[in-house]
């Protein structure tokens, strides 16, 4: 139901549009950043998965399917600890996650500052 001369004259300009709306300098940029975020996943995959996990702290779902991530890639993601937690997930010494204290539903970072400085 629509005119054919606007119809080919919106695709025109979309076409038009389409061949500097993703100029390669942008595509340049997302290259260097996947190609960082890979090495970073690849040679340090436990802090890279721990920054990833506290980056989503808010959403449930997205912790959920970066801890299965974690279980695929093999590196054991441990629960919450009072004695070792700190408020962001964190890496130990021999590699494991550590679920940080900010995932827990209902703790803030106050209460996870409290908690640090009475150990």
């Amino acid at each position: 139901g629509f005119d054919p001369k606007v119809c080919a004259k919106v695709w025109t300009d979309w076409e038009a549009f389409a061949q500097y709306a993703f100029n390669k300098s942008h595509s340049t940029c997302y290259a260097f950043v996947a190609y960082q975020t890979a090495w970073l996943k690849a040679n340090y995959p436990a802090e890279y998965m721990a920054s990833v996990l506290t980056h989503n702290l808010a959403s449930i779902d997205k912790v959920t399917f970066f801890m299965e991530e974690c279980r695929r890639m093999g590196i054991p993601v441990l629960g919450p600890d009072v004695n070792e937690s700190r408020y962001p997930f964190s890496v130990n010494k021999a590699g494991q996650i550590r679920f940080g204290l900010g995932g827990v539903k209902g703790v803030g970072e106050g209460a996870v500052e409290a908690i640090v400085r009475e150990r």
